[in-house]
């Protein structure tokens, strides 16, 4: 089973420790050595740099982060192979973010990679409100077949639904760490999925974004990523 291991912080909260590139890229070889990595993303670029994407009566709506309504802040993720969720919890409490922000564990439900071409590469996370989590087999579909034709057009680097039931937030506070199941009362959305594309600039991400069904259901968050890195 693939996992997203995504660092996150709460929305207005800095850091409670600093915790550097070095670190996080320590911990991707110790994934690596272990050989549960499958990809890896960032440090994205910061929020505050981001947009928001939703079509609404055929028309795109883009909105300039940094965003009012999010209770989270994602600086990057990992992709691991691990045997259940459980298996998942112990790779994040090795992850040194736990000591500064938190690692939200999700289940990555048809894990899907692509060969990399050319181009900046964006990371495109499907916002929905949580009451909507359940989600509807008609837009499933949907999504599967935009899916191919990003594929077909040498865009798509990797995606994967991102079901709630499996959310779990991973972090250590005075020495000790500690793991909270969801559903939390506090969130008013949740990423339902995320696509990394590869495009020439922010502009034609955008684009692309607007194009993706679920642009019609709920926001689309776009982040340039800074780094990336697979096995």
């Amino acid at each position: 089973m693939q996992f997203l291991l995504l660092i996150a912080d709460a929305a207005g909260e800095p850091p409670r420790m600093d915790v550097g590139v070095e670190d996080m890229g320590k911990f991707a070889r110790e994934l690596a050595d272990l050989g549960v990595l499958k990809s890896a993303a960032g440090p994205l670029r910061p929020v505050a740099e981001g947009v928001r994407i939703r079509v609404q009566g055929g028309a795109p709506v883009v909105t300039d982060g940094p965003f009012a309504e999010a209770r989270e802040v994602v600086g990057g993720y990992f992709v691991v192979e691990a045997a259940d969720r459980a298996a998942a919890i112990e790779l994040a409490k090795r992850c040194p973010y736990t000591r500064a922000g938190r690692v939200v564990v999700r289940e990555a439900q048809h894990w899907r990679r692509s060969e990399p071409t050319v181009g900046s590469q964006y990371l495109l996370l499907y916002v929905q409100p949580v009451s909507d989590a359940a989600g509807r087999p008609e837009r499933f579909q949907a999504m599967f077949a935009h899916t191919q034709e990003m594929i077909r057009r040498g865009i798509h680097l990797e995606g994967a639904r991102l079901p709630p039931e499996f959310d779990a937030r991973v972090e250590s506070r005075g020495g000790r760490m500690l793991v909270t199941d969801g559903p939390f009362a506090e969130s008013k959305e949740i990423i339902g999925g995320y696509v990394l594309i590869q495009a020439p600039h922010r502009a034609a991400a955008i684009e692309i974004a607007a194009q993706i069904p679920a642009a019609s259901w709920g926001p689309i968050e776009v982040r340039e990523v800074g780094r990336r890195s697979a096995p």
